[in-house]
């Protein structure tokens, strides 16, 4: 259609800048949790991640989780990720979307430096735990190491009879660990850190950061009575009479092996959420973009559990040292009325959409073109606006919109402009995930939002608008006849932009001046159209107050006149 292509050619180079993945960095090996459903995977990842609060949802019910999500760790020294995935069922009748999270864990496991198989000591060995435990010993094992991990033995005492059982799973030693508590996780990753040493499924020196540091300080005591770790013969012979390793050198060491504690510069990422009302299409929009299943997609409302993350990159120019440009999609679960939410798995699930809004650079607001805007849409730009994040409106499933003609767009763009005052200022973008027709302009519309999120205007052009501004149309005025004053106006922070204004009273500055003069400023000024802009009106101090009135001046003057060198002298 002519309007569709018109819309199409506005930022056709932004589209033809090679999007692609981002690369795995192979420094930071993956260690995937398998198991069955309900048996602990959750929350022994958010205790080896360290998010107890605010990590993968945990409640007592089975398929909680579904996607694999990935959640950074640190043990040792050592940086790894954590890949939580749903609950492994070989039969797709028994669990909701079996197929599906069986898929995700299975990309999990291929992607992962080491597995750790995650079953429940209370219960017991089961059928199913065996199943798997035959999965991965016939087909896993002979490439990346395995653990077992028994959780739920919080009693040191019957926790290692509990463990017994499962040596019959051909998997080596289960460790008997408790998520809840903390019990046994050092030693299960101290294990894993040296099977995957001895597999060589990491790069070379993985774990042996402080297994280096320690050996090093031994060094320093210089014992010629001991032996040295890694030390020969010859070489503490040698040492023995002094013509070993000299004090500068094992300084040096020492330092060297400190260094690799240092934490590597990392380029920055642009955080965007992607949010909006159930079933509006926010997976299909992610796995579009990302190019792949990245998140599992249904007709049924509240597919998606978790926050899920996928990153993507576009590359430097080339010819200059620029840093790539990381994304990283947040795919929301979807948010209801706060009335029809009860206390349980859906009230972390919009605990944690809304915690995405509150980490994200720039929000994907996702629209339903075949149902309109609802409430639930208004309270969420509400919401964007509020936490003053930079917002583009994608309004999906426009393929499914019926008797389009040249007039749809253009009606469509002033019935979202009507109905969504919050974000009148935010973008809009027609598209459908299930075609990917206009997917790949979202890139340049985030490029634009993180310009405007971050942009900066001089003091003296913000003072020539708001002086254009205040004379068409002066400030409010009460009954009384007391005028509000603006004097100037600067701005103090970005992300958003905040301007502050000072005037004699902000009491006397209603909303519709505000607005005023938000739209005079976006008018005069470019680069605000996707973001909000923050006002604070501030009142001068009582102490400048004070400072311009005068006692010393004559009766019934009201303090006015000047105290310098003397009043009442001739």
């Amino acid at each position: 259609m002519e309007e569709e292509s018109a819309f199409d050619n506005d930022n056709a180079k932004r589209m033809l800048r090679p999007i692609r993945r981002l690369k795995r960095n192979k420094k930071v090996p993956l260690i995937a949790i398998v198991g069955r459903p309900n048996v602990g995977k959750s929350a022994l990842v958010n205790r080896i991640a360290g998010t107890q609060s605010g990590g993968a949802i945990v409640a007592d019910e089975s398929g909680i989780t579904r996607d694999r999500t990935y959640r950074p760790a640190e043990f040792l020294g050592e940086k790894f990720q954590i890949v939580d995935t749903g609950g492994l069922v070989f039969d797709d009748n028994d669990a909701l979307f079996a197929k599906e999270i069986r898929e995700q864990a299975m990309i999990a496991i291929d992607e992962a430096a080491g597995v750790i198989l995650v079953v429940d000591g209370q219960c017991g060995l089961t059928n199913m735990d065996q199943e798997l435990a035959d999965f991965l010993r016939t087909q896993i094992t002979r490439e990346i190491p395995v653990h077992v991990a028994v959780n739920k033995c919080e009693s040191e005492k019957t926790g290692a009879v509990a463990a017994s059982e499962f040596w019959s799973l051909g998997l080596g030693e289960p460790f008997a660990v408790s998520a809840l508590h903390g019990v046994g996780t050092a030693e299960l990753l101290e294990a894993m850190f040296d099977s995957i040493q001895q597999k060589k499924t990491a790069i070379e020196g993985f774990g042996t950061k402080a297994k280096r540091l320690a050996d090093v300080k031994k060094k320093m005591k210089l014992n010629p009575k001991k032996r040295l770790p890694g030390e020969t013969e010859d070489e503490a012979l040698l040492r023995k009479y002094g013509l070993g390793p000299t004090e500068e050198s094992v300084i040096a060491e020492y330092e060297e092996a400190l260094a690799a504690f240092d934490d590597e510069e990392q380029a920055e990422e642009i955080a965007v959420a992607i949010i909006g009302r159930p079933n509006v299409g926010k997976s299909s929009l992610l796995n579009t973009l990302f190019g792949s299943t990245r998140a599992i997609v249904s007709d049924i409302a509240g597919t998606t559990r978790d926050s899920i993350d996928a990153f993507m990159e576009r590359p430097a120019p080339e010819g200059t040292n620029e840093p790539p440009t990381i994304y990283r999609f947040i795919d929301t679960a979807g948010i209801r009325r706060k009335g029809k939410v009860d206390f349980g798995p859906e009230f972390f699930m919009v605990n944690r959409a809304l915690r995405a809004i509150r980490r994200a650079d720039v929000v994907l607001l996702v629209l339903d073109a075949t149902t309109g805007v609802t409430e639930q849409d208004r309270i969420l730009a509400q919401k964007v606006a509020d936490d003053g994040r930079a917002c583009v409106l994608v309004c999906n499933k426009w393929d499914a919109v019926a008797n389009k003609d040249s007039t749809t767009l253009d009606k469509s763009v002033k019935y979202l402009r009507e109905e969504l005052p919050q974000v009148r200022w935010a973008p809009i973008i027609f598209t459908s995930a299930a075609t990917g027709q206009r997917v790949g302009k979202i890139y340049g519309a985030v490029d634009d939002a993180i310009g405007a999120h971050r942009k900066r205007v001089s003091t003296a052009v913000l003072n020539e608008v708001l002086r254009d501004a205040t004379l068409w149309q002066p400030p409010p005025s009460k009954r009384n006849g007391s005028q509000a004053k603006i004097y100037y106006c600067n701005q103090v922070s970005t992300r958003p932009p905040t301007i502050v204004v000072f005037c004699n009273d902000p009491s006397m500055i209603n909303d519709s001046y505000r607005r005023y003069l938000d739209r005079k400023f976006r008018e005069s000024l470019e680069g605000f159209e996707a973001t909000p802009i923050r006002w604070i009106f501030r009142g001068r101090r009582n102490r400048d107050v004070m400072r311009q009135k005068n006692m010393n001046g004559n009766p019934g003057d009201g303090g006015i006149g000047t105290s310098f060198p003397f009043p009442y002298a001739d």
